[in-house]
């Protein structure tokens, strides 16, 4: 367990993993109030908000019973979702419309935790990459194939006239260590999450990164309607706690981060907390994406976003058919939380 000086006072599926998510409450279950959360990927600070609610006990306060999992990529995040081993879990805000346009997947999203893309790209001061049009013809390493990363690639590149096959994708694992590849020469690239990028950065002096923003919403907590339809006090519950923790730590500065890094990291094994100035970065960062679009509106999935990503998506040839935006999420149940 790392310790911290406190500053503040006060304060579509994969059967193995199927099989260890049936080991925990699941929506209709009979502890109603079981409510089981899935990250895309290994816990890391991207993930505070969660990570610190479920440590301060505000879960347990609004009544929950709180499972957070660790996944194994977007997509199967979604598909736990959608299998109904999971309440909700979190996505890439292009990976979720994809999926719902495309696919039908039958989720909404509940929320926008990162108003803004939260994957950068890393590459070497040797041949380094400023912008999408430095990665054709490069090897890129990326946590998921089919998942968020690869699809704020490919977006970014058609909006850049680019064609995405010309990027050779592999897989590697979200982590600042994965930049290992690129200095083996193995990879000329490397996508990863905020915190990838300043633990990789804090090791490494030549690393050299750029924001993927691509004018989507970032991340997304997703549900199933019909989970939502019977038990919405759940939901709510879970929302207005997530908020009521996003919000203490958005409201910190940098320097006075260690209090809310010491809670999580005595319920938590997250990786980077052993360094605390590097954490206290990261965690920093992270929430200044959640309020990218004022405090007003942490998890607010804003309309005039939502309308131009499926605008976007659409002009990009990702997506069939311009649909109504307004039919892809809900802010209704945010609405109740903070009422």
């Amino acid at each position: 367990m790392t310790t911290f000086s406190l500053t503040r006072r006060g304060f579509l599926g994969a059967s193995a993993a199927t099989t260890v998510y049936l080991a925990t409450g699941r929506p209709g279950s009979a502890s109603e109030m079981d409510f089981n959360f899935i990250t895309p990927f290994s816990f890391s600070l991207s993930f505070g908000a969660v990570l610190y609610a479920d440590a301060m006990g505000y879960y347990g306060a609004e009544g929950l019973n709180f499972h957070a999992q660790s996944g194994k990529g977007a997509a199967l995040a979604s598909q736990m979702v959608i299998a109904g081993q999971m309440h909700s879990g979190r996505t890439g805000g292009t990976n979720y419309i994809l999926s719902r346009v495309e696919n039908g997947a039958p989720l909404t999203s509940i929320a926008t935790i990162a108003q803004l893309s939260p994957f950068f790209v890393m590459s070497s001061a040797e041949t380094p990459a400023t912008g999408v049009h430095d990665l054709t013809g490069r090897t890129v390493g990326m946590a998921s194939l089919g998942g968020s990363m690869e699809g704020t690639l490919d977006l970014m590149m058609l909006k850049g006239g680019l064609d995405p096959s010309e990027v050779n994708k592999v897989k590697v694992a979200d982590t600042g260590a994965s930049y290992a590849l690129i200095e083996a020469g193995r990879a000329g690239a490397f996508i990863g999450n905020t915190s990838s990028m300043i633990m990789a950065s804090a090791a490494n002096s030549a690393v050299q990164s750029f924001a993927m923003d691509d004018g989507m919403p970032g991340q997304v907590y997703v549900a199933r309607p019909e989970d939502i339809d019977a038990a919405p006090d759940k939901y709510v519950a879970f929302l207005r706690a997530t908020h009521r923790a996003a919000t203490e730590i958005a409201a910190l500065p940098e320097a006075e981060l260690d209090p809310v890094l010491a809670k999580i990291g005595e319920k938590f094994d997250v990786s980077g907390l052993d360094v605390a100035e590097t954490a206290r970065k990261d965690l920093y960062t992270n929430a200044r994406n959640w309020v990218a679009k004022g405090e007003d509106n942490l998890l607010r999935n804003i309309p005039e976003v939502w309308e131009g990503a499926v605008e976007m998506l659409h002009e990009a040839g990702m997506i069939s058919q311009a649909v109504d935006p307004t039919t892809l999420y809900t802010n209704a149940l945010l609405e109740q939380a903070l009422a």
